[in-house]
Parts: C-alpha cells; sequence; structure tokens
C-alpha cells in the first residue's frame, strides 16, 4: 500500500506492516488501495472551485475533502520524513516554512493569469516542479497537488487532462524536475492543457 520509505517506525501504519491505519480498519493493502481509490474520486467530484489567495490551507483543505472518510490525520502535515525511491521530501519542520516561499513565488507570477498558453505551460511546469519537493502530506501528495494546479488552471481560462499522461513519462518528468530541470513537465503540461470552450 505505501508508496513512501520512511525513517524508522512509522506511527502512521499498523505496526510491522505498511498499511496505513485507516477508520475502516483494513489490514489488506490492495482492499485499502482500491476503497482509497474509490473514496478520493468520488469525494474529488464533490470539490468546488477556490480562487486564490492560495495557502497551505488551501492544499489541507483539499487533502482533508479527498481523505477525511479513510484517516484521521486528513488535512493534518506530516510529522515523519519521508522519501521516494531516493527522493526525499521537505523536512516536518520545514514545510511551513517552505510553503509560505512556495505560494509567495505564485502569487509573485500573479497566479500565472494574463499569459499565453506556452507562458503559461512553462509557469506551471516549473511551480508544479517546486511544489512536488514539499509533499506535506503522509499519503495523498499528488492527487492534492493535481487538484491545487487544477484550480490554477480554472481561473486562467485552462482544464487539464490528468488522464492523458504516460506514467512513466510523469516519473520521469518529475524527476528531472528535482534537479529544476522542467523541460519535460512543460512538454507534458504543454500536451495535456487545453482552454475552456
Amino acid at each position: 500500500m505505501d508508496k513512501y520509505l520512511t525513517e524508522g517506525g512509522d506511527p502512521y501504519c499498523y505496526p510491522e506492516t505498511n498499511v496505513l491505519i485507516n477508520k475502516h480498519d483494513i489490514r489488506d493493502p490492495l482492499e485499502l488501495e482500491t476503497l482509497e481509490a474509490a473514496v478520493t474520486e468520488a469525494n474529488s467530484r464533490t470539490l468546488r472551485l477556490v480562487h486564490p489567495p492560495y495557502s497551505l490551507a488551501t492544499m489541507q483543505g483539499i487533502h482533508k475533502h479527498l481523505f477525511d472518510d479513510l484517516y484521521d490525520w486528513a488535512g493534518q502535515i506530516r510529522t515523519i520524513m519521508i522519501m521516494k525511491g531516493k527522493t526525499p521530501f521537505c523536512y516536518p519542520s520545514m514545510i511551513d516554512s517552505n510553503a509560505i516561499q512556495l505560494f509567495a513565488a505564485l502569487e509573485s507570477d500573479n497566479w500565472l493569469r494574463d499569459m499565453d498558453k506556452d507562458c503559461f505551460c512553462n509557469g506551471m511546469a516549473k511551480h508544479y516542479a517546486e511544489f512536488n519537493m514539499l509533499h506535506p502530506f503522509r499519503e495523498g501528495n499528488g492527487r492534492t497537488q493535481r487538484i491545487l494546479f487544477d484550480y490554477i488552471a480554472a481561473i486562467n481560462g485552462y482544464y487539464i487532462e490528468w488522464g492523458n499522461i504516460s506514467p512513466s513519462d510523469w516519473i520521469t518528468a518529475n524527476v528531472y524536475g528535482v534537479i529544476q530541470d522542467y523541460t519535460y513537465l512543460y512538454r507534458i503540461f504543454s500536451a495535456i492543457t487545453y482552454e475552456h470552450a
């Protein structure tokens, strides 16, 4: 079930497992994964568009809406270090301060307003890569971040077809994003970003 590596014991998981403690007391990882996918998909449909200014609290609200039926810690900032592969994400003690900087940078770009599509996709690629390093939650970071960026697209007259992304291409693009090479993310956003009719 768990996609992240943690240091030492993980208070979010049942002892000696990688299954996240959940409100349904499901211990089978595949069963929990299936339920989580169904619940978060259903809950995502009842989210309403939020307009700027955005902040870490915006992400917490999205996360709570998606995961509150599953986890007691929905919407709460993680308390342990996590990593995926060889990529460590933000230290828990630095999440708040880093988020302030990330949202300030996004606001200084005027939430990517008044840009042609090419500039907009460049901005989406850069900011997405930077936000990806935050990973403020124990689980559900990708889904939460995608919805935040759906909001940014929507206020600018665009929508994102996330389902058109090849998983392997997405992983590669985000790996390059870690080293601040946004070329691959830009190509993906250019291909999956559409203007609202």
